[in-house]
Order: C-alpha cells, then structure tokens, then sequence
C-alpha cells in the first residue's frame, strides 16, 4: 500500500476501519470478439474538477453470446450465455444487480447486503442464500449454490484471494472495482461492465442518467453562486476506532469536493490514520462521521472530550454522525451515489441546498444542551 499517513497505522484499526468504509465497498469496458458491434462512445462530464478526467472510454458491445469482457483486474473472460445463478460479493455489487432489474439471477449474496428492501425479503424467504461477511466470504458456501457467475471487489484482498480457488471449480469470477472506486467514473464502470455481461446495456444507461443528472444539478448550482469551498473531515467512526479518514483517491473523497467541499485528507491516498494535531491544525468545517448502531449522545460526549473540541466544526455546531442508510449511501460506491451527494451537498451547503431533514443523519453537537430525549428533531426541521 502506498503511503496514507504520517502517523505509522495500528494494523488492527486499519482492518476495521477499511471494513466499515467498504462494506458496503481506467473507465470503460473493453470487449473482445470476433463479432462484435461498434457503438458511440457516451461522455459524462461535470463542471467540478476533479482527481481525474471524468469521461468514459469508447466501448465495443456484441449482440450475441459468447463474449468476452476485460474485468477491472485485467483479465479476459469469457462468458458462454446470459448468467442465470449470480453470487454477489459486496453490497455495492449487489445494489447494481438489483437496479439493473437482475434479482431474479441472483442466488447469494455477502452478509451485509442489506438494500434494496428486497434482498432481505429474498434472504428471509430462502430464495437467496448469504455466502459469508465481505471480508470473509465462505468459499464452500458459495460453491454450493451452483453459481455459473461470482461477481467480487478488485479493492478487496480476500476477494482476490478466491479468483484461483473459484476456478478450480470451474466457477466464473468477474472484477469490479467497487470498494476501489475513486469517483463517478469507477461507479460507472461496474454498472456497464454488469450491464454488458447481462446484455441490459440500455437498462445501465437509464441508471447512470439518474446519477449525472443529479450530479449535473449540483455542480451547476454551486457555479452559479461561486460556491465556497469549506473544508470537511470525514473520520470512520469516532475517533477510538483510530482516527481513520478518507483520501484523496477515495470515491468519498470525490463525493466531499463534487459536493462542494475541501477534503482535509485530500493529500493522502487510501484510508489515512490522521493524528488529533492534524486534524485541530486542519481546523475543519465540517466534520461527517460514518457509524451504524452507536449512541450518538456517546460519540458526542467522546468528541467533546478530545482535541476536536477546539475545530470549528465543534464550535459551530456541524459534526454530523450518519447511520443506517445514510452511511451505506456514503460508504458504498454504487447506484445510490446521487443520493449521497445531495446528502453532503446539504450538509456542506446549506444555504444552497437546504438543511438535511433525514432521521439517520444526526447533528450530534446538539447533545451539548438539548436532552437526549428530543434528539429526533434535525436541524432545519420543524416538529409537527
């Protein structure tokens, strides 16, 4: 792994902490056949700068199987006919299978798939299998519902782990880069890539028109006005998990500057450890912690009890906890991503985009004076 921080990691923090931000967790997609149809490329552009150019690279469709598709790990593979028996490995996968109308192919899925409602319906009627955690998928389980296609995470070492394993088995695994996406393009790049091996191209199209349209919105809003750009910390739960953060390079990174922010953790790649005197010398703005199942009175009392006590963000009011929904959005680079933007959108720009009014996202600062029993009134929102 590259550099990702001036303080050495705790090996065991870092493994949580990527587990929490991935669970969920070059564009295009290179086809290979001697058939094969050329269509027009597409281009997706926004008016933020951003990591890198946000386009996509010309792709070559076929209109018959077999096909062969060039996976995010670089690899050939070929696949024979329409998959029927799906076995998805990460939530985010899972979530652009069920957007692109494919439920019925799917028979496994990874432990924390938990979105659209669906999935859980299918899982507690026993029409889909759970195959193991994200980190720790159970490679027998998975052999056992038949599948004749494994969809994995290329940014997810025990995903990689059973590419040898699976086809010794003579089961079919395909890469995409999910928890390794560093920004729309990568998001992109998985929908068409499943799209392709399912023949749904025109379905892929549909579903990433809904995200650059919410995207193009944003953008277009935060030009008019001359945006400012108010710098925004996002920490992996609170900071007894280890202080981890987003990088530069990360799909949340992305969304913090296309929202209209300044990433404190911009300079570093991967999931960076920071330290408290980073962080107070950063003085954030804005501070977005992605936690599902902690009291939020308990991670307020924490912060307050640190050095963050002395940002900005603390003394403005603008530490934000996301749970449930609103941290799966944040942490999965998937077909939600619209939903995560609009979601820091607000939270950054208030003034532009209006104040959050979601029950999964808690301005915990409020905790400071407001007893813990009224805590479900957000900011902006009125009590009816």
């Amino acid at each position: 792994m590259d550099r990702v921080s001036k303080v050495k990691p705790n090996t065991k923090f870092l493994v949580v902490a990527v587990l929490l931000v991935g669970v969920a967790i070059g564009y295009g997609i290179n086809l290979i056949n001697p058939a094969t149809t050329l269509i027009t490329t597409t281009k997706y552009v926004t008016t933020v700068v951003t990591s890198r150019e946000v386009t996509t690279a010309t792709s070559t469709v076929v209109g018959k199987y077999p096909l062969t598709v060039v996976d995010s790990l670089g690899r050939s593979i070929t696949i024979n006919r329409p998959p029927e028996r799906v076995v998805s490995l990460a939530p985010s996968i899972t979530e652009i299978l069920f957007a692109l109308g494919l439920d019925d192919r799917v028979v496994g899925v990874d432990d924390f798939s938990n979105y659209p409602p669906k999935v859980v319906e299918l899982i507690n009627e026993g029409k889909v299998k759970t195959v193991g955690g994200f980190w720790n998928p159970d490679i027998e389980k998975i052999a056992s519902l038949k599948p004749d296609l494994v969809i994995a995470s290329s940014g997810t070492p025990p995903h990689i782990r059973l590419k040898d394993k699976l086809s010794e088995l003579g089961i079919t695994v395909i890469y995409v880069k999910s928890t390794s996406a560093q920004d729309v393009n990568d998001i992109f790049s998985d929908i068409q890539l499943i799209a392709v091996v399912f023949d749904v191209l025109d379905r892929s199209s549909k579903l990433i028109a809904e995200v650059q349209n919410t995207l193009n919105s944003i953008t277009q809003k935060l030009n008019e006005v001359n945006a400012s750009k108010p710098k925004v910390l996002h920490l992996v739960g609170p900071p007894s998990w280890g202080i981890f953060s987003s990088g530069g390079n990360t799909f949340i990174g992305w969304v913090i500057k296309t929202a209209g922010g300044v990433n404190v953790a911009e300079q570093y790649v991967g999931w960076p450890q920071l330290s408290y005197e980073y962080i107070v010398t950063q003085d954030p703005d804005i501070i977005v912690i992605t936690a599902t199942g902690l009291d939020p009175k308990a991670v307020y009392e924490e912060i307050a009890g640190s050095p963050i006590k002395g940002t900005k963000a603390f003394k403005n009011g603008r530490i934000y906890l996301l749970t449930g929904e609103a941290d799966d959005v944040l942490s999965r680079p998937g077909p939600r991503v619209n939903v995560a933007l609009e979601i820091l959108a607000k939270l950054i720009h208030p003034e532009i985009f209006g104040f959050i009014q979601r029950s999964d996202v808690i301005n915990i600062t409020q905790f400071e004076t407001t007893p813990v029993s009224s805590i479900s009134v957000l900011e902006g929102e009125v009590p009816s």
